[in-house]
């Protein structure tokens, strides 16, 4: 409706996330949205913020909760996850947290038990379940072209070590990051990339039943720079998640097996389908990912605005997180599946 008002944001953290895929892509050009507290530990940079895209600067993350504001987005490390989003539901804020949720599920259930108590809305910036190769990929699988799907293997890799943002673009800094590469703070490949693979996987494939897990370090790090994630499906279908963070050469994003055929995506601009019985044909000419959260944002606001089911559900953003915590967990013992609902018990 052209008449609602926008919905007034308080945004904290300003690194890589929070300055470019939050407050610059989206909520300061859009309508919908009006920035009017933006924060940061470096005081210089909230100001920076401020002067960017509007708002008050300040460096106390309760200052932004306490603030006139509906929304609050956190864009923090990992670990500091929780501890915002449980003052700000309190606050009767609603809450639209980054990836990964939290660092553990039981961290995931406090945020979730704050936000129904309070009536609030909370949501998981999990935007890369619409990257456009995967909604092809997912609507082929819907229409059955290759038949029932008995197996599927999504991987990814970044582009190193974790480094600050640059002037103009997100990691390109000349530093890198402390807290990615630190367990304590929820670092390591697994959470930093993985929930987006993880993610896409559940949407494809519905009830996780087991997972089970293997990771690679590297000497003297306490932190994954791989991880092997696979779990096991209600409807006996199986799958695996591979995140590397240096790989050398990018395997293939997507490979869907199925009773009749195979899919294949390999680099973000094309879905290959190979049925058992038929030619070959490639859908191409599909947008590479990039920062994405469009319909993120845009169903955020139907839902805060309208009631409208929100795009991602914090239960979905909860399982994310289960399932990397269990696939850590059975790492530790030698990649052991651990079952679904056992997370508590197994840490």
């Amino acid at each position: 409706m052209s008449g609602d008002r926008p919905i007034r944001v308080g945004l904290v953290g300003l690194g890589n996330s929070g300055w470019f895929y939050h407050a610059k892509a989206h909520l300061a050009p859009s309508p919908h949205y009006e920035l009017v507290a933006v924060c940061a530990r470096d005081a210089s940079r909230a100001t920076a913020a401020a002067r960017a895209f509007g708002g008050t600067p300040y460096t106390d993350w309760r200052d932004v909760v306490a603030a006139d504001v509906e929304l609050v987005v956190v864009a923090l490390p990992h670990h500091l996850h929780r501890d915002v989003a449980v003052a700000a539901a309190e606050a009767g804020r609603h809450v639209h947290v980054e990836k990964p949720m939290a660092v553990t599920t039981a961290e995931a259930d406090d945020m979730i038990d704050a936000a129904r108590r309070a009536g609030v809305l909370l949501t998981v910036h999990q935007q890369r379940r619409f990257e456009q190769d995967f909604q092809v990929l997912r609507q082929m699988v819907a229409d059955g072209a290759v038949g029932d799907i008995w197996h599927v293997e999504v991987a990814r890799s970044h582009a190193g070590r974790y480094r600050t943002a640059g002037v103009d673009r997100p990691h390109v800094g000349d530093a890198v990051l402390d807290w990615p590469h630190q367990r304590a703070f929820g670092g390591g490949i697994s959470y930093l990339v993985g929930p987006h693979p993880v993610d896409q996987l559940l949407t494809l494939l519905g009830s996780p039943v087991t997972v089970a897990g293997r990771v690679h370090r590297e000497p003297g790090e306490d932190v994954d720079h791989y991880i092997a994630v696979d779990v096991t499906f209600a409807s006996g279908a199986t799958g695996r998640v591979s995140v590397f963070r240096r790989s050398g050469i990018a395997p293939p994003r997507f490979a869907v097996y199925g009773t009749r055929g195979a899919l294949l995506a390999t680099n973000g601009t094309e879905v290959i389908v190979q049925p058992f019985d038929g030619e070959r044909r490639v859908r191409g000419g599909l947008t590479p990912p990039s920062v994405l959260g469009t319909e993120i944002y845009a169903g955020l606001y139907d839902a805060i605005r309208h009631g409208a089911p929100p795009p991602v559900t914090a239960e979905q953003g909860r399982m994310v997180v289960e399932v990397i915590e269990l696939a850590l967990r059975s790492a530790e013992r030698g990649g052991t599946p651990l079952p679904i609902g056992r997370a508590a018990e197994v840490g």
